[in-house]
């Protein structure tokens, strides 16, 4: 397997690359492993933030003048089915969980994916973004684990198709290279589910000129606002 730098190194030329000839299970399923190959070798990346005695961990990577940044929540109280909801109902639980979120709106879908338009509010003076890729959504990958993937791999056409000349001149277009919410149960010595083991990742360009010092002030807390959104949402929806 190749190392995590190297393969930091080329995840957004490989995902950034034309997908002629390649159907959207298979887009699916490489963006499937890049996760997992990211998250089973972060333990070599130096913590950027850490909470809760160490059970929140958020760590970062620069490769040129793109970060990525892999949170992980190592355990939570909460069953795993408490959070599937946040990725079924996507767009709605996103738009709820990240103050960020100006507005999201569904576009085309197959059965493999759908693809997504979300505009994002800057703080003053910096220009609003949006951002148009695809939803993988992956239920049951094992038994009560779940990941929803989001990437902007193969996503000309939406472009062409759903990003206005107005959108274009009033807002810079943001990219995802490769984003995901991964949860999955933890268990306890008498084999029973006793929480949740919850990651998070991220990894593109927010476009402009936004400088490596912000990007790497930012990324982190952002990783980790993400990271409790997420788990906030599934704890609500018990109640």
């Amino acid at each position: 397997m190749a190392s995590l730098q190297g393969g930091l190194a080329t995840l957004q030329d490989s995902i950034s690359g034309t997908c002629d000839g390649i159907d959207s299970k298979q887009i699916g399923d490489e963006l499937e492993g890049k996760v997992l190959t990211l998250f089973e070798e972060a333990n070599s990346l130096p913590i950027s933030l850490s909470k809760d005695d160490g059970n929140i961990e958020v760590r970062t990577k620069f490769d040129d003048q793109y970060f990525t940044t892999l949170a992980e929540a190592k355990i939570v109280k909460s069953h795993p089915k408490d959070h599937k909801g946040f990725l079924e109902n996507f767009l709605e639980a996103f738009a709820q969980a990240d103050p960020m979120v100006k507005g999201i709106n569904a576009l085309e879908h197959d059965n493999q994916r759908e693809g997504v338009k979300a505009f994002l509010n800057f703080p003053f003076p910096i220009k609003d973004r949006v951002m148009v890729y695809w939803k993988y959504l992956k239920l049951n990958r094992n038994q009560d684990e779940h990941m929803i993937i989001l990437s902007e791999k193969g996503n000309q056409s939406l472009l062409d198709k759903y990003l206005s000349p107005d959108e274009r001149e009033n807002y810079v277009l943001g990219r995802i290279f490769l984003c995901a919410y991964w949860v999955k149960p933890v268990y306890g010595a008498d084999k029973n589910i006793v929480g949740s083991n919850i990651r998070y990742m991220f990894s593109g360009d927010v476009g402009g000129a936004m400088p490596k010092w912000v990007q790497s002030s930012v990324g982190p807390k952002n990783a980790l606002e993400s990271l409790k959104g997420f788990i906030k949402y599934g704890d609500e929806s018990t109640h």
